[in-house]
């Protein structure tokens, strides 16, 4: 049978391929697609000359977020050319890492939005009880993602707050419903995700760190391999 736990919670919270090694120059591949270190840097390094135009400091950036970051971005957007995505509208971007990231995003979303659902296993439940108990944010996503996909009414959402407060059980109810609606499209679109990386043998140079595109990380691995 499978069970979900929750720990009581206040409702008060919720309201790189082999070539990488042997080609110079080369940060990932998608398909025949080959994305090279020099572009990547080069959307890392503006980046951090826009944050610190802004006011920030060198201790306040990391160059290896940065590189991940860049590398996520850049990929969904290969990806989603690979599979012959019609390409939003990237006119108003103001550089060419921003028109990147339009691209990626809606290409993300439609990959998301055509995976197909299927039941969440025993291992993931438990994986996402765990993450819940030590991340209040992802509590606050899943039940905000719940009663969206409710379509409640002022009324009825006032009543769901109010019998959230009195009875923490009230939100392990909501968790194994969204487990069973946007628990499941999120866990076909990681399988769907998993399966791009075989079909287009994608890879990321290691200097660009561990990258893991799964949509709910710590519940669904979809490591990219490094090479």
């Amino acid at each position: 049978m499978r069970v979900l736990r929750l720990v009581a919670v206040t409702a008060a919270g919720v309201l790189a391929l082999g070539a990488c090694a042997s080609e110079q120059g080369a940060a990932m591949f998608v398909g025949d697609e080959r994305v090279t270190e020099a572009t990547l840097d080069g959307y890392v390094d503006g980046t951090v000359s826009s944050y610190l135009e802004q006011g920030a400091t060198m201790a306040d950036i990391s160059y290896a977020d940065g590189r991940q970051q860049a590398a996520f971005i850049v990929l969904i957007a290969e990806l989603g050319r690979a599979e012959g995505l019609e390409a939003p509208d990237t006119g108003g971007a103001a550089d060419e890492f921003e028109a990147e990231y339009i691209e990626a995003a809606e290409y993300y979303q439609v990959l998301s939005e055509r995976a197909e659902p299927r039941p969440m296993t025993q291992d993931e439940l438990e994986a996402l009880n765990t993450a819940i108990e030590s991340d209040e944010a992802l509590l606050q996503r899943v039940v905000q993602e719940w009663i969206a996909g409710a379509g409640l009414t002022n009324e009825e959402l006032e009543q769901f707050n109010m019998a959230a407060q009195a009875d923490p059980s009230v939100l392990a109810e909501v968790v194994m419903q969204w487990t069973e609606v946007q628990g499941a499209q999120i866990a076909g679109f990681a399988d769907d995700l998993t399966e791009y990386i075989e079909e287009y043998d994608i890879a990321v140079n290691p200097r660009y760190g561990s990258l893991d595109i799964s949509p709910l990380v710590g519940v669904f691995e979809v490591e990219v391999p490094q090479r």
